[in-house]
Formats: C-alpha cells, structure tokens, sequence
C-alpha cells in the first residue's frame, strides 16, 4: 500500500492525510490478506513480502544512520581543521576578518588546507619582507642624496635630520627582526 497516494502538500509547506481514504485503503488491504490465509493461498508469498519489508526497513534504517555518522565525522573533522588552521594563523599579521574568511573556506581534507594556509602564510611573509626591503631602499637612497646637499648651518658634526631619522626607521626594523 502506497502511504504517499493519502498525503498531500500544501503551498504553506503543511502536510494534509486523507484518513478516511487511507483507513478504507488499510481495512481493504488486511480484509484481503485475511481472506488470503484463510484460503491457504499466498501464505509463502505473503510471509516472503513480509520479511523482505522488514529485512529493507532495517537496512534502511542501517543506510540512514551510517549517513548520519559520516555527516557527523565529516562536520567534527571539519571542525578540527578550522581550529588547526586557527592556530596557524594567529600572530602572522591577519586580521580578524580574513582569518574568518579563510575558516570558512576550510574542508575536511586538512592537509591540503593547512597546506593552503602555510602557503597563504609564506606568501604574506614574502610580501612583508618585500615592503621593508622597498622602504629601505627607499631611505638609504633618500639618506644618500639627503647627507650630500643637507648640512648643518652650524657646520657641526651632527648628523642632518633626515640621515637621523632614516637611521632610527631602519633600527626599528631591524629590532622587530630580531
């Protein structure tokens, strides 16, 4: 008997049974499996329906929790890398928003997204030291032409003000480096 012919679906998205049709379908249905044992017939048939629904409802009660526990397992080990990612992520300069993005891109494969992260990491690292090599280009060259034309009206041996403070920029580097 077919339980779906008695259910329909509303537009609201609520369910509807027709009970009476469905009871009448039901009391047809034993009154003619009734009918069939006591004439003898059918029984090995009957029994054999029988059996193979019991036996699939079991196996499908089986198929429907073995998805559960790997939707499980594959939401914890998901969970597991997100925190590893985390962890790698702290103290390397990203900001809380990007490290959000970054774990919600995350997976259940770990290796290739720890991978990802390291590489992320590496690359932000490249550009940093990229940035302070740049800047400090930038200074020596501005110190160089600055110590040629600037020099103290006092003709002293002081250092001018910019050669000072390009000095002081590239110490704080260094000291961060360190």
């Amino acid at each position: 008997m077919d339980i779906d012919k008695f259910v329909t679906t509303k537009e609201d998205g609520t369910v509807e049974v027709d009970s009476k049709a469905f009871q009448s379908a039901f009391d047809a249905e034993i009154s003619r499996a009734v009918e069939a044992y006591k004439n003898g017939k059918g029984k090995a048939e009957m029994r054999a329906e029988l059996e193979k629904e019991a036996k699939l409802t079991a196996d499908e009660k089986l198929k429907q929790e073995r998805e559960e526990f790997e939707n499980y397992k594959k939401a914890e080990r998901v969970k597991l890398n997100q925190e590893k990612a985390k962890a790698k992520l702290e103290g390397k300069g990203f900001s809380e928003k990007e490290v959000e993005f970054m774990l919600g891109t995350i997976t259940e494969d770990g290796d290739a997204c720890i991978a990802k992260i390291e590489e992320l990491i590496a690359e932000r690292n490249t550009a940093i030291e990229n940035a302070k090599k740049l800047a400090i280009e930038g200074l020596q060259k501005g110190q160089q032409s600055a110590g040629t034309k600037l020099t103290n009206p006092d003709n002293s041996d002081k250092k001018p003000v910019v050669k000072r403070t390009a000095e002081d920029i590239l110490n704080a580097y260094k000291q961060k480096d360190d």
